[in-house]
């Protein structure tokens, strides 16, 4: 069975999974933030970092942000 997932998800957010190839990095973006104006990035050098970075990621955006995880 082939559980293909084209993207992250975490804490109700959503995050991109994108290819460097060039530079041997993956990375993305989180796709629903609550202001559309916000930016949260991560990156890894494989799933499991990109997955951690991520995370922390999310993480990181709620405690500064006084939010709270979608539901």
């Amino acid at each position: 069975m082939n559980d293909t997932k084209t993207f992250l998800e975490y804490k109700g957010y959503k995050g991109s999974i994108e290819v460097d190839a060039e530079q041997d990095i993956l990375y993305g973006s989180v796709q629903n933030l609550d202001n559309p104006n916000d930016v949260v990035t991560y990156e890894g050098e494989s799933i499991k970092e990109l997955r951690a970075d991520f995370m922390g990621a999310i993480d990181f955006y709620l405690s500064t942000n006084d939010g709270e995880a979608l539901k």
